[in-house]
Formats: C-alpha cells, structure tokens, sequence
C-alpha cells in the first residue's frame, strides 16, 4: 500500500485465500473496539495469551504472532488464511459496535543485515524479529489501519454532507429541520472526538515509553505510513464540516429570531388596527 493511502476496506467473507508469504503482517481494523477483559480472560485459558498494557499478545506456534489493541485492530504476522478466519470469528464475538466493512493493511518484512530497520515499497527491512520488536512495528501499523478506519468513515460523512454547500451555492438557502441538522453535527463531532480524544493517533504509544530502545522500529514505520499528516488532514476536514454545520445552525437562529421579530411586528399592527376601529 503507498504510504498516506486508505488501506481497503470490505466483507472478510468476500476475501479469497492470498498466496502463501513467509513474510507476511496484516493488520485488520474489526470494531469500534474489543471488550479486552472478557477477550483476555477468554485467550488466557485457550492459548498462549500475554498482557501488555492495551495489548494481548498471542504465540500459538513458532514465528506465528499476533498483536490484539483494544481500540478493535489486530495484527497479524505468519498467519495462514484458515487461522486468520477463525481468529477474526473469536474477535467478532467481543467487538463492539463491529464494521461492516472491515479495513485491512499488509507489509512484508526480512531480516536485515544492517542495523537499524528500513521501510520502502511496503518491505520492512528489520534486524531484530523479537517479540518486542513485532509488537513496537505493530503499534504503528495499528495506528495506521484504525486511521485508515476514519478516513473511510469521514468520507462517507463527507458524501452525505456534500449537498449542502451545494444547495447554498445554487439557491441561497436549504430547508433542514433543526432536529436533522443537530444530529449531522453531532454525529461529525463524534467522529472528531474518536481521532482526538480516544485513540490518541498522534501520540507515541506508552510501550514506547517503556521500551525507549525500540523507538526506532516505530517512527520508521510511521513516517513510512505517514501518520501523522494524514490525522491532521483528517482534522482539518472534520473542521470544514463542523465549521458549515455551525454555520447553518447560525443561520436557522437568525430565521427563528426574524420570525419572532415579524409576529410582534404584526402583532403590533393588530393592536393598533383594533385601536383605531374603537
């Protein structure tokens, strides 16, 4: 995937068994999020499961990983088409509020002889292959798939809002109940508050924090996947839209106020009319 594109996003059902890669992440965003204790409460009795803060790490055979982040993506390093089929089956029974569509992203990587990781033309070039070092690239690559998310849904928001602009340009005003329109700004706000409240896309995770010797593994691929422009691309569209819907309410209080202004002036009339009749 080019860097700063939307991953694709459709049916997990739709999908056909890709060729076999010794090499192979993939990223899936399934949900809004994962209820992360039941999940892990769950794995810790099936599986090889561990905890890391917002990440339940999962070894169920030699080289095989996978990386479950509560904000609902997983990460998946040598996973064949049936184990990834009954893994997202797992997932799907703790999501919440689950995509229809969901949004995937996939890299390959190799063992490098140089020190240090490079990332080009969707190769990670990496001198470590430790657990630690999968899961400082999976962060980044996490990051990316949830934001990919939000860029599909702020486009979809975008479609739906794209008459109004339009509708004022050619007409000079549109009839939109103030009910409807408080919904469409409440609704964009939400999606506002998601990206800056409550996935903290444009912060470095705590595990990095934690772990200030794998920041490297995590910045190259973020740069890579361009993170951070692209969530404040996100942001300044998100404002547009806020900004119109503002506007519009702006607009339908100034008409409410010119009605009431119009009723006492005819109220008025009536009563000087009545006056003058007596």
């Amino acid at each position: 995937m080019p860097a700063g594109m939307p991953a694709t996003a459709h049916p997990y059902s739709s999908r056909q068994p890709p060729p076999a890669t010794m090499n192979n992440i993939r990223a899936l965003c399934l949900a809004e999020r994962f209820q992360f204790d039941a999940l892990y409460e769950y794995l810790s009795h099936q599986t090889h499961a561990t905890r890391m803060r917002n990440v339940i790490v999962l070894n169920p055979d030699e080289g095989v990983r996978a990386f479950l982040f509560d904000y609902g993506v997983c990460v998946l390093f040598h996973y064949d088409y049936e184990s990834e089929k009954r893994l997202i089956d797992l997932l799907r029974k703790y999501a919440t509020n689950p995509l229809e569509n969901f949004v995937e992203e996939e890299l390959e990587y190799q063992l490098s002889s140089e020190s240090g990781v490079r990332v080009r033309n969707d190769l990670i070039d990496v001198d470590d292959v430790s657990e630690l070092t999968c899961l400082s690239l999976s962060h980044a690559l996490a990051q990316s798939t949830k934001l990919a998310s939000f860029e599909a849904s702020i486009e979809e928001t975008i479609k739906k809002t794209k008459y109004i602009p339009e509708t004022l340009a050619s007409k000079g005003s549109i009839a939109m109940s103030r009910k409807k329109l408080a919904r469409e700004r409440g609704r964009v706000y939400l999606e506002k508050s998601h990206i800056i409240l409550q996935f903290n896309l444009l912060d470095t995770p705590e595990f990095i924090w934690e772990y200030p010797e794998l920041e490297h593994y995590y910045l190259a691929l973020s740069r890579y996947l361009e993170i951070a422009p692209r969530a404040t691309v996100l942001k300044n569209r998100l404002e547009v839209i806020q900004e119109l819907l503002e506007m519009m309410a702006d607009e339908q209080k100034h008409s409410h106020s010119s009605m009431l202004e119009w009723v006492i002036i005819v109220l008025i009339a009536i009563e000087i009319a009545l006056f003058f009749v007596k």
